[in-house]
């Protein structure tokens, strides 16, 4: 792992449930960016609901890995084209997951960079939520 460096955080997620009502969640975070392997990695701690977690992303050029560990956790992968199955572990059993990702992008720069996912949520076989989750960062 490289050094990690500060940065500050927009995250903007957009949710749409099958009926068309949508969902924006916007967050503005500190956390930490290195590199492991040719990947990008970012950390923060997040808190939706009450509810505190800490975010472990890693992102390369068209794949991404979102690790989240508090009193849920879960492990997704999003890569385009492909639907992969996923939990989130909650304090009532495991809820099995399937992600159907339409794109990773990834844009870098000297002074902060950009990981913009859009994926489908997929629970026992049905369409949860189109998302559109964008990270932006800055050194």
């Amino acid at each position: 792992m490289s050094e990690r460096k500060k940065v500050r955080l927009r995250i903007v997620s957009e949710m749409t449930d099958p009926e068309g009502a949508r969902e924006t969640i916007r967050n503005a975070r500190t956390g930490t960016l290195g590199e492991d392997g040719g990947a990008l990695v970012l950390e923060y701690d997040d808190e939706q609901s009450g509810e505190r977690a800490h975010i472990l992303l890693t992102a390369l050029p068209g794949e991404a890995r979102m690790e989240r560990r508090g009193m849920t956790r879960a492990m997704l992968r999003f890569v385009p084209g492909e639907r992969t199955g996923g939990a989130y572990m909650t304090l009532y059993g495991e809820i099995p997951v399937q992600i159907d990702t339409q794109s990773v992008r990834l844009t870098r720069a000297e002074s902060g960079g950009e990981l913009e996912l859009r994926y489908d949520v997929y629970a026992g076989g049905d369409l949860t939520a189109h998302t559109h989750l964008t990270v932006t960062w800055r050194t």
